[in-house]
C-alpha cells in the first residue's frame, strides 16, 4: 500500500528484522491471552446467570430464538451456553467468549500488518489485548466477545475481497455478518459500515454502474436481508430488562476514558472525550491524506454508523457496551496513527512509539489488575464464610435488593458446602422469618459501607465482612450480622 513506506517490513515476511517483529507479534498475543484466560476467571455475575438461565431453560435449541425475547439473550452465546450443560467449573460458560477475544486480538493484528506494516500489527495487538473494556467482554459469558470476532473476520474478508474476489470468501462475510448479528444486534453498526465503506471503493472504481451495483448488493444484500428478518422475527419485539438511566454525556465521558485509561472523574471527562475525537479525526485525516480508501469505512465505523443507530433506536438505556464492537477499529486507528508519527520523528521514532504505547498500557493496568484480582464480584467465597461461620440448623439471609441478590443467592447456594441450610427470605417475609444475616451490595467502587445498618421491624446489623468487585460488571457484597442474634447465630462472621 502507498501508506507503508518500502522500506518497512509486513508482517508476517521473512527477514531478520520481520522476524524479530513477527515474534514480538506472537508474544504480544500470547501475553494477551493470558491476561483474558485470567480475567475469565473467578464468578459469574447477574447479566451472565440470566443468559445461562435462557439455556437451561431452553427444552430444545429451538427455543433459545422463539422462548426468550429478552435483551439479556444473545443467540449464539445462549446456544453455546446450552451446549455446554451444566458444568461445575464455571470458565467453560466463558470459554467461548475468551476464545472470540484471543481470536479478536489476533484479528487485529493480522489487519494491521497486512493492510499498514509490522509495527502497527504489534502496536494493535498491544493496545487491544491490554485494553480495560475489550478484557472485559472478552472474559465475559455474553454475546459481545463473538461479535466483535465476527466483526473483525467480516472486516477481513471484505477488505480482501474488494482487492479481489472470490465467491468463497464472499460466502464466509455473509456468515461472520449473520453470526455476528445473532452474537448481538449491536453488530448492525459493523453492517452499515461495511455498507458505506464498500461505497466509498465502488463509486470512484472504473467499470459501469450496473456491475458495481452488482457487486454491492453481492456482498451486503444477503447480511441486510438476514438482519431485516431478524429484526421482525425477534429484536422488534424484545423485551429491555431495564437499568440505571444516564446520560449521554456520561456514557460518552466514560467510554472515552476506559478507551485511553484514563480516570473516570469530572475533571477528566472532557479531556478524554477530546482526546478519543483527535485521535479520530487526526487519524482520519492521515488516512486521506496517504489516499487510504479505507477513511471512509473508518469514519462510518467510529461515528457515522452508532450516531445512526442512536438516532434510529432512541434507546432508554444507554451504556457503553453497546459501542464495545467498534473499540477495535479505534485501537487500530491508533496504532496506525502512532506509527506513523513514529517514523516521521526524525531521531528516535521508535522509542517515541513505545513510550506512547507505554503510557497507553499503564493507564489500563489498575482496571485490568482489579479486573484479574477481583472480578465480577465474589459471590460464593460469602456465602461459603457465612455458612462455615453459622452454628448448625437454618441460616436466614436477607438483602437490599431482592432480584438481583436472590438470582445470585440461588445459584451459587448450592454450590457451596453446607449451602442447603441458607435460606434467602425476600424483604416481604422478613416479619415472620428475620434475617441473621444482611446484604447490601453497591456498583459504586468508592462506596463506604456503614458500621452497622437499622432494618425497620428486625433489628441493628453490625458491618462483618466486604467481598468488593472490580467495576462495571458485577457488584459488592456488604454483609452485615444481627446485633442480638438468636441461638442459632451465635458466633456469626469472624474477622
Amino acid at each position: 500500500m502507498a501508506c507503508i513506506p518500502a522500506s518497512e517490513p509486513r508482517f508476517g515476511e521473512t527477514g531478520g528484522s520481520s522476524q524479530r517483529m513477527r515474534g514480538a507479534c506472537w508474544l504480544a498475543l500470547l501475553l494477551s491471552s493470558g491476561l483474558i484466560v485470567a480475567a475469565a476467571r473467578g464468578d459469574l455475575w447477574l447479566d451472565e446467570l440470566i443468559s445461562l438461565s435462557f439455556a437451561r431453560n431452553a427444552h430444545s435449541i429451538a427455543d433459545i430464538f422463539v422462548r426468550f425475547p429478552y435483551d439479556n439473550n444473545h443467540p449464539l452465546n445462549t446456544l453455546f451456553l446450552y451446549l455446554a450443560g451444566v458444568r461445575q467449573a464455571l470458565f467453560i460458560y466463558r470459554s467461548f467468549a475468551v476464545l472470540s477475544g484471543i481470536g479478536s486480538v489476533f484479528l487485529v493484528g493480522y489487519i494491521a500488518g497486512r493492510h499498514w506494516g509490522s509495527r502497527e500489527a504489534l502496536a494493535s495487538i498491544v493496545l487491544t489485548g491490554t485494553s480495560y473494556p475489550l478484557l472485559l467482554y472478552f472474559s465475559e459469558a455474553r454475546g459481545y466477545a463473538p461479535a466483535i470476532f465476527f466483526a473483525l473476520a467480516a472486516y477481513a474478508l471484505l477488505q480482501q475481497n474488494l482487492r479481489r474476489f472470490h465467491p468463497a470468501r464472499m460466502a464466509l462475510f455473509w456468515a461472520a455478518s449473520i453470526l455476528g448479528v445473532l452474537s448481538h444486534a449491536t453488530f448492525i453498526m459493523a453492517t452499515l459500515a461495511f455498507v458505506i465503506g464498500s461505497l466509498a471503493q465502488e463509486i470512484p472504481a472504473a467499470g459501469p454502474w450496473r456491475q458495481k451495483a452488482l457487486r454491492l448488493a453481492a456482498h451486503h444484500g444477503p447480511p441486510l436481508v438476514f438482519f431485516a428478518w431478524w429484526y421482525g422475527f425477534f429484536l422488534k419485539n424484545m423485551v429491555v430488562a431495564g437499568g440505571p438511566i444516564y446520560p449521554k454525556w456520561n456514557v460518552l465521558a466514560e467510554a472515552s476514558a476506559l478507551l485511553l485509561g484514563l480516570p473516570e472523574a469530572p475533571g477528566f471527562s472532557g479531556v478524554a472525550v477530546a482526546g478519543v475525537l483527535a485521535v479520530v479525526a487526526v487519524g482520519l485525516v492521515s488516512l486521506l491524506r496517504a489516499r487510504d480508501p479505507w477513511w471512509v469505512f473508518f469514519l462510518a465505523m467510529l461515528g457515522l454508523a452508532p450516531a445512526s443507530v442512536l438516532l434510529a433506536a432512541r434507546p432508554t438505556y444507554l451504556y457503553f457496551r453497546y459501542f464495545i464492537v467498534c473499540v477495535p477499529f479505534f485501537y487500530l486507528l491508533l496504532s496506525r496513527l502512532a506509527c506513523r508519527c513514529s517514523r516521521a520523528w526524525p531521531n528516535g521514532g521508535r522509542w517515541w512509539l513505545v513510550a506512547a504505547v507505554a503510557i497507553l498500557v499503564g493507564g489500563q493496568t489498575p482496571r485490568v489488575w482489579a479486573l484479574v484480582t477481583l472480578g465480577r464480584g465474589s459471590y460464593a467465597k460469602a456465602l461459603a464464610h457465612l455458612t462455615e461461620c453459622s452454628p448448625p440448623g437454618i441460616v436466614y439471609l436477607g438483602s437490599d435488593q431482592d432480584f438481583r441478590n436472590h438470582l445470585l443467592f440461588a445459584f451459587y447456594a448450592p454450590l457451596v458446602p453446607g449451602g442447603n441450610r441458607l435460606h434467602y427470605i425476600e424483604q416481604t417475609h422478613w416479619g415472620e422469618y428475620p434475617p441473621d444475616w444482611f446484604i447490601l451490595h453497591s456498583q459504586d467502587l468508592a462506596y463506604q459501607p456503614p458500621r452497622g445498618i437499622t432494618v425497620d421491624g428486625i433489628g441493628k446489623y453490625q458491618l462483618a465482612d466486604e467481598y468488593r468487585f472490580s467495576g462495571i460488571s458485577g457488584w459488592g457484597w456488604f454483609v452485615f450480622r444481627r446485633e442480638t442474634p438468636d441461638d442459632r447465630t451465635q458466633g456469626g462472621l469472624t474477622e
